[in-house]
């Protein structure tokens, strides 16, 4: 499998999970500020590393404030840049080498598979928190591990 399919799918994969998050919040009983907060945090920072990955700047910063219902949208419309993205990429481009400043203004410099790489980890990461402030508010956290997701798409 090339490198960008497999980043196709792990987007899809990222998409899904933070859908099926984003359910499992919107049926508390009262919807969470912080359980927003860091769904927004996750698609915020997919946007920005977006526009750096295209040499385009950002005015977004990576605690941007959505609705959970803006975050569903907004999840689908990153997803979808990213794989359009990645259908006009080569293996040979995301091995490329770009040079980016951070929110920050810190210089740093890394491949697309890299920043591809983060962008999947993070989102997982905040996710894990997610479900524990649901777990914490009584709700049922959704599984969001990604042989589940794997399991639905064969069957």
């Amino acid at each position: 499998m090339l490198f960008k399919h497999h980043y196709i799918h792990l987007f899809h994969y990222n998409n899904w999970a933070t859908q099926e998050t984003i359910k499992s919040a919107k049926i508390l009983p009262e919807h969470s500020e912080r359980i927003a907060s860091l769904v927004s945090h996750t698609i915020a920072a997919q946007e920005i590393w977006f526009n750096r990955s295209i040499g385009k700047e950002s005015d977004l910063t990576p605690w941007e404030k959505y609705s959970i219902d803006e975050c569903s949208e907004k999840s689908e419309l990153i997803t979808s840049r990213w794989i359009n993205f990645l259908e006009h990429s080569s293996d040979e481009g995301l091995n490329k080498i770009f040079h980016y400043s951070n929110t920050k203004g810190d210089k740093f410099e890394n491949s697309i598979k890299d920043i591809l790489t983060h962008i999947i980890n993070h989102s997982t990461y905040h996710r894990a928190q997610i479900a524990l402030l649901v777990k914490e508010a009584s709700g049922k956290p959704a599984f969001t591990d990604y042989i589940v997701y794997a399991r639905s798409k064969s069957s």
